[in-house]
């Protein structure tokens, strides 16, 4: 390539800077140039590049988003299954609690002082006291004297 000199410069810089508008037009509408003088050649556009989406990628973001699918599914599943499985016991809970209670009011049906005093009378053949029992205090000294006496025996 031969050296422009330095007319040919200062020639092309005000051809370009009187040729701003067409250039300006040119980029917002991408009309062709017309060009004032027949040997100046505006650069082209270049076209865009576009980034191409590689087919690796697509596949692997279909498969991540298939798990997450997958696994969204899955908890929900076991979810319903516990939930299942606590109806279950909090029934069996509930079953376990009313026989306990029911168990309980025998008891205290069975317990009852007038209830044993009749059985101990017609079955054992027992007799109900006619005084109540009384209480009274022992001396200890005299409870530890007969703990020796009858172990020494």
């Amino acid at each position: 390539m031969a050296k422009k000199l330095a007319e040919d410069v200062q020639e092309l810089v005000k051809v370009a800077q009187s040729d701003v508008p067409a250039r300006a037009h040119r980029y917002v509408y991408s009309e062709p140039s017309a060009s004032r003088r027949p040997g100046y050649a505006i650069r082209p556009n270049k076209k865009a590049v576009g980034r191409k989406v590689s087919t690796f990628y697509l596949i692997t973001l279909l498969f991540g988003f298939g798990v997450a699918i997958v696994g969204y599914i899955n908890n929900i599943i076991v979810v319903n299954r516990l939930s299942a499985e606590t109806n279950q016991l909090q029934v069996q809970y509930d079953k376990v609690i009313n026989v306990n209670a029911a168990l309980k009011a025998e008891i205290d049906g069975k317990s009852e002082r007038d209830r044993i005093v009749k059985i101990a009378v017609d079955r054992v053949g027992l007799r109900e006291p006619k005084d109540p029992p009384t209480l009274f205090d022992v001396d200890s000294e005299l409870m530890e004297q007969t703990r020796n006496n009858t172990q020494t025996k």
